[in-house]
C-alpha cells in the first residue's frame, strides 16, 4: 500500500499520511480545499526562484533578428562573420625559372629509351630521358621531376586512355634531335593534369584529345610551354595548346609563346576550335604571344583573364564564337623587363566566327 507524504520546508518531517485504499472512497469532488499554511521563508524562496527563471530565459531565448548576432554559446552579441571573395588577379604568369624541374636538380638514372609504365599508381620521378619517351599504359600514374630531351609523354599508348595521369616540375626539351613538323604533342591526350610544366623549342605543345576513348577532363595548371618552328618545315600547325576530340579542359594561369620563323608558321598558342569535337573549356588566367591569332576558341565555356600581347599576332588577336561563351575578359598588354604583362587596354568580345 502507497502512501504520500508532504513535508513543508522549515520542518522537514512528514505533515499528513493519507492510504491511498481512502483516497479511492472518497468524493473528492465535494469536499472544499483544504487551506495550506505557508510559512514566510518559503514565499521568500519562491519569489527569488520565480526571478531567476524569469531572468534566465530572457537570456537563453533572444528576440527575433538577435540570434545570428550571438556566440554558438549565446552571450555576448557579435556581428556575422562575412568572408570577402578576392578577386582574381591575373598580372603574374610562370617562367621558364619558376617551371620544369628544379634549379639545381640532377636525375638519379638516365634512360636512353622508351620508358613504358604499366602498374597502376606509380610515381616515376628524377629520371631522365634521351632521345627517348614516356609511355603511359596504366592509370593514376605520377610522373615527377622528369626532364625529356628529344622526348614525348602520352598516356594512350593503344587505343585506351589512361586517366588520372599528374605530370608536376617537368620539364621537356628537344635536346640533340631534329625536329620535325610531323612530330606529336610533348604531352597528350587527355585525362591528365600538368603542373608547372616547362617546355621550350618544341614543335607541338600539348594536345588535349581522347574524348572518344574515354579520356577525361584535362588541367593544365601554372605551366610554361615555348613552341618553336620545327628543323624541318613543309606543312606545320603548331599549337601551345590544341583541342582535337578534347575532353572538358581547365587552363589556369599558364604562359603560351608561338615562335614562327619566316616561312614556317604555325596555328595558334590557343587553339580550341569547334569543329573538331571539342568539349567545353574553362580559361582563367593565359597569357599568349604570336601566331597568325593568338587566341582561338569557338565552343562554350568561359575565358577570364585573357592577356594578349600586343601587336605579336599577324592577323588578328582573338577568333572567338563569342555568344557561346559564360564570361569573358580580356587584355591586350606589354611584356615588362620580367616578362609579366603590363595592360595597355582592354580587348572586347567582338568576334562570331565557329
Amino acid at each position: 500500500m502507497c502512501r504520500i507524504a508532504l513535508r513543508t520546508p522549515e520542518q522537514g518531517r512528514p505533515t499528513k499520511v493519507t492510504h491511498m485504499s481512502l483516497l479511492r472512497r472518497r468524493d473528492l469532488s465535494r469536499r472544499k480545499p483544504r487551506a495550506t499554511t505557508v510559512s514566510a521563508a518559503a514565499l521568500a524562496a519562491a519569489l527569488v526562484l520565480s526571478t531567476l527563471s524569469v531572468a534566465t530565459s530572457a537570456t537563453a531565448r533572444p528576440a527575433s533578428g538577435e540570434q545570428e548576432l550571438l556566440g554558438a554559446e549565446g552571450g555576448t552579441a557579435r556581428p556575422a562573420a562575412t568572408k570577402a571573395r578576392k578577386a582574381p588577379s591575373y598580372d603574374k604568369f610562370p617562367t621558364r625559372g619558376s617551371t620544369g624541374v628544379p634549379r639545381g636538380w640532377e636525375p638519379r638514372r638516365t634512360v636512353g629509351n622508351d620508358l613504358v609504365i604499366r602498374r597502376s599508381g606509380q610515381v616515376v620521378q628524377d629520371i631522365r630521358l634521351v632521345g627517348a619517351s614516356l609511355i603511359i599504359d596504366a592509370p593514376n600514374v605520377t610522373v615527377r621531376r622528369v626532364e625529356i630531351l628529344g622526348g614525348r609523354i602520352t598516356n594512350v599508348p593503344e587505343d585506351e586512355c589512361r586517366n588520372g595521369l599528374v605530370v608536376e616540375d617537368t620539364t621537356i626539351l628537344p635536346g640533340d634531335v631534329t625536329t620535325r613538323d610531323t612530330d606529336e604533342a610533348a604531352i597528350g591526350i587527355g585525362g591528365y593534369t600538368a603542373r608547372r610544366v616547362e617546355m621550350y623549342g618544341v614543335p607541338e605543345g600539348y594536345r588535349v584529345g581522347g574524348r572518344s576513348m574515354g579520356c577525361g577532363p584535362t588541367k593544365i595548371v601554372q605551366s610554361y610551354a615555348h613552341v618553336s618552328s620545327p628543323d624541318v618545315c613543309n606543312d606545320w600547325h603548331g599549337d601551345g595548346i590544341q583541342g582535337y576530340d578534347g575532353p572538358r579542359l581547365v587552363v589556369r594561369k599558364v604562359r603560351l609563346i608561338l615562335d614562327e620563323n619566316d616561312g614556317c608558321g604555325g596555328t595558334a598558342p590557343f587553339f580550341w576550335p569547334a569543329r573538331q569535337g571539342n568539349a567545353t573549356a574553362r580559361i582563367r588566367g593565359l597569357l599568349v604571344e604570336g601566331g597568325g591569332i593568338s587566341f582561338r576558341m569557338n565552343t562554350p565555356g568561359s575565358a577570364e583573364g585573357i592577356r594578349i600581347v600586343d601587336r605579336s599576332w599577324y592577323y588578328n588577336p582573338i577568333d572567338v564564337l563569342c555568344s557561346a561563351l559564360s564570361s569573358w575578359e580580356a587584355k591586350i598588354v606589354r611584356l615588362d623587363d620580367k616578362g609579366q604583362p603590363v595592360v595597355r587596354r582592354n580587348q572586347r568580345c567582338n568576334t562570331e566566327e565557329s
